[in-house]
């Protein structure tokens, strides 16, 4: 495949042009459209990640036959953010002519700049951002905007007109599932005026705040929060705030989490509190929220939570990546235009590769995705592929498609 190197100077200025035109992670300044499994979550219980085997860019490559591309992550720290990161290297591991560089910031918005900026003098022809600030990041995007060379965003989101497009999931949709499910639950089982705890991570973050009123908002008004836990986001931090606010409220009917180490923090509680019963026992106190996780899975599985609304994680880099490849080869018009509907295996498709034996995208529950305009602060910034998320459940908690899933099979595989 040829270089975006030679290859931008046979698309001019035209091509150029069609550059004009998600946010989560520990207290960056993070717009509310998109998030990862939103800041630390969980280095206890199979839940934390570690950033072995990425790397930072060394001399760049010099074969012109060779596409160069740098996934530039917030953070590698955690599974869900190490799944994204690493699932553009497996996806392209059969391919001898794209090198992918991954670029850890943890959680360091002047590291993620830096490492950008060290990599685009370095040379590349594309950039895959997932930022940890939402505007800071817009130096990574001028400066490469100025070498000719294409940013997009997935999972999270850069505030920044340059930005080519962005592949990824609404936190405040995310949030007003969760409130559904959660008042189809209480009209089946007959559950009046309930009561419940809201456990968040970093609510500086917009993110967290639009995962919470996603929830929030779309309640019945009978429902009453009696407590709101405000942590780091990990388990250790949560889950102590969890047990006291479970001892001032031994009534409590559910525990809604908007990510996923403050889930695992809520269940901990629960033992701690010898209030731990599966959904068959009457005595069961709901617990779900926003993402699954490697052991969080197996806990929905199980019977202790509920359900939990999860993201394509693992799918947004090759997602990101084939989106990249149609604009390089054929400039914007090649791109999903906004009102457009996407739909896997008709407009867009990942390849369904096998990893470690098994297929990470074999259900592509991305889509149908709808193309729409990324706004926040008053402004459409790029074209929006609006994602599709997956309800996990304890009848598909163990499903090979999931995140949580894959990290745990190919993780624990090496």
């Amino acid at each position: 495949m040829t270089s975006r190197r030679n290859l931008l100077k046979g698309i001019g200025a035209a091509g150029i042009a069609g550059l004009a035109g998600c946010t989560g992670g520990q207290s960056g300044n993070q717009s509310s459209g998109g998030g990862s499994s939103g800041g630390g979550g969980g280095s206890s219980g199979g839940d934390g990640g570690s950033s072995e085997g990425t790397t930072v860019g060394d001399s760049g490559s010099s074969d012109s036959g060779t596409q160069r591309f740098a996934v530039s992550m917030k953070s590698m720290g955690q599974a869900g953010l190490f799944v994204q990161g690493q699932a553009a290297k497996w996806y392209t591991r059969d391919r001898d002519d794209v090198e992918i560089v991954i670029l850890d910031a943890e959680f360091d918005a002047s590291k993620q700049t830096q490492d950008a900026i060290n990599a685009i003098n370095q040379g590349l022809d594309g950039i895959l951002l997932n930022p940890f600030d939402a505007k800071a990041s817009r130096q990574i995007v001028e400066k490469a905007t100025e070498e000719d060379i294409p940013v997009m965003n997935f999972d999270t989101a850069t505030l920044s007109e340059d930005v080519v497009m962005g592949a990824l999931f609404g936190q405040y949709a995310g949030g007003q599932v969760a409130g559904e499910r959660f008042t189809q639950m209480i009209e089946e089982q007959g559950i009046e005026d309930p009561k419940v705890i809201t456990s968040v991570f970093n609510f500086e973050s917009t993110t967290s705040q639009a995962r919470l009123y996603g929830f929030t908002e779309n309640i019945p008004d009978s429902v009453e929060v009696v407590n709101r836990i405000e942590s780091d986001g990990t388990p250790e931090d949560s889950a102590p705030q969890t047990q006291s606010a479970l001892q001032a409220n031994p009534d409590v009917d559910a525990i809604y989490s908007n990510n996923v180490g403050s889930g695992m923090g809520a269940l901990t509680a629960l033992q701690q509190m010898d209030m731990y019963h599966k959904k068959d026992s009457e005595d069961h106190v709901m617990a779900f929220g926003i993402d699954g996780g490697p052991e969080l899975n197996q806990r929905i599985g199980s019977g202790y939570y509920d359900f939990a609304v999860d993201q394509p994680l693992h799918m947004y880099a090759p997602l990101t990546l084939e989106l990249m490849w149609d604009y390089l080869e054929n400039g914007e018009s090649a791109l999903p235009q906004v009102g457009d509907t996407v739909t896997p295996g008709e407009n867009l498709s990942i390849e369904n590769k096998t990893v470690e034996g098994i297929e990470p995208w074999s259900e592509q529950f991305w889509g149908p995705a709808e193309m729409t305009e990324y706004e926040a602060e008053d402004t459409a910034w790029w074209p929006w592929l609006k994602c599709q998320h997956a309800m996990i459940t304890q009848e598909n908690a163990d499903a090979s498609y999931l995140y949580g899933n894959v990290y745990r099979e190919i993780e624990g595989s090496n």
